[in-house]
């Protein structure tokens, strides 16, 4: 599976998905086969970033596996800025402010995270809502 770099695809809003879907499509065997092929090693990948524009992602974060599946943020407390990379851009690093912990909805369940699972689930949910790491930041930054 290849890593998709084109902005006009990367800039779609990905739709709700079904479990059915998902297996169908065998999404968390692709995103994970993508990242292994990546130009760096990434922490993970929204499937719009394969090409499939649907509402899910698969990250590994402490040696674990997790999906994101139809996730909704809820809530957001304080701020971190930190470099941010992006296997959809390659060599581009940018300064990114996000929220250090959220309160967020994935396949129906409430989550809270902190630190850098959370800026890893902030920067895959912006992936489904067609928005990139050099959207974040101002044109002078760019």
């Amino acid at each position: 599976m290849e890593i998709i770099t084109d902005k006009e695809i990367l800039h779609q809003v990905s739709k709700k998905t079904t479990q059915e879907e998902v297996v169908e499509l065998d999404l968390v065997r692709k995103l994970r086969e993508a990242n292994k092929t990546a130009w760096t090693k990434g922490a993970g990948l929204a499937a719009i970033q394969i090409g499939i524009p649907l509402r899910f992602a698969w990250y590994i974060h402490n040696g674990k596996e997790r999906v994101l599946f139809n996730p909704v943020i809820i809530k957001k407390w304080g701020v971190d800025k930190q470099k941010e990379g992006c296997l959809s851009i390659p060599h581009v690093w940018v300064d990114v402010e996000r929220a250090w912990t959220i309160e967020y909805l994935s396949n129906g369940k409430k989550k809270r995270i902190s630190g850098f699972e959370a800026r890893l689930i902030q920067h895959e949910i912006d992936h489904m809502d067609g928005k990139l790491i050099t959207d974040l930041v101002s044109n002078e930054r760019r």
